[in-house]
């Protein structure tokens, strides 16, 4: 495990997902646990996915609105992007056999036909233009960070729509009927937050980009959202100065890396409460 400090630590909006997920995650993170220990076949086709979405602006520059046509170009540049992976990630892909990365590329192929549709239906309903402006990145990966918010974090890229420059994040998992994830809400809210204190200029909304589903979705951010955002950030602080989250039992627990670490010291901890 890593020495901790015990001081002020700058928060990252990682963090922030960490405890709206579970609390003690960011616990345990932040002392130095993996928070993967290994790259599974769905892991991997998230990977695999959401590089792809990296491409999408290409893609419907160049086609029609014909979904075999969308489909067609999506399938080759999903193998483009095989090709490139193991360089793109060499250490987390340096153990990954064979079979999982056939596993991996076969699930991300699985989802071709439903990204190249919604794509597809996005494009005749608000036009290519539009989409393109909300695909494109203006800058790819930026790292924004706010010494008054006590916090920092990259986005998946920045685009610039109907003349404000907004966040949009990628999220390779999957996706509600309407609207985002409430979790998906605070990601957003962390970066436009991030975004006004980097620019001085008030952000109106982001995107949240469903890249599994070829999907869309554009976030007003709320002043609850905010609250919340202020909120999490302030019980993070906390942990990281060494506070030890109370432990609840989720149905996701028997499958956390860290429920061994968490039992035991939650076992510890009884001894002296």
């Amino acid at each position: 495990m890593m020495p901790v400090n015990s001081s002020n630590q700058e928060i990252n909006v990682s963090d922030l997902l960490l405890y709206i997920n579970c609390p003690r995650r960011v616990y345990f993170v932040n002392r130095g646990f993996e928070l993967f220990s290994e790259v599974t076949a769905s892991r991997l086709e998230r990977i695999i996915l959401k590089e792809l979405s990296l491409n999408y602006p290409e893609i419907v520059k160049e086609c029609s609105l014909n979904a075999d046509n969308l489909y067609e170009e999506l399938e080759i540049s999903l193998a483009k992007v095989c090709t490139d992976l193991p360089l793109l990630f060499p250490r987390e892909l340096a153990c990954v056999t064979k079979e999982i990365f056939e596993d991996g590329e076969a699930r991300a192929r699985a989802k071709l036909p439903e990204i190249a549709a919604n794509l597809r239906g996005a494009l005749e309903e608000f036009g290519k233009e539009p989409m393109l402006a909300a695909l494109t990145p203006v800058k790819t990966e930026p790292f924004l960070s706010s010494e008054r918010l006590n916090l920092k974090g990259v986005p998946s890229k920045l685009v610039c729509f109907e003349g404000a420059q907004v966040p949009s994040i990628l999220k390779p998992g999957s996706c509600p009927q309407q609207g985002v994830w409430a979790s998906d809400r605070i990601h957003a809210a962390a970066f436009v937050m991030l975004l006004e204190a980097e620019n001085g200029k008030e952000v109106p909304f982001a995107f949240v980009e469903y890249v599994s589903f070829g999907l869309l979705r554009r976030v007003a951010v709320r002043s609850t959202d905010r609250r919340e955002v202020l909120k999490i950030c302030r019980e993070v602080e906390k942990i990281k100065a060494g506070v030890m989250p109370e432990r609840k039992e989720e149905k996701f627990c028997k499958e956390c890396n860290f429920s061994e670490h968490c039992v035991s010291e939650s076992s510890l901890m009884s001894k002296f409460f």
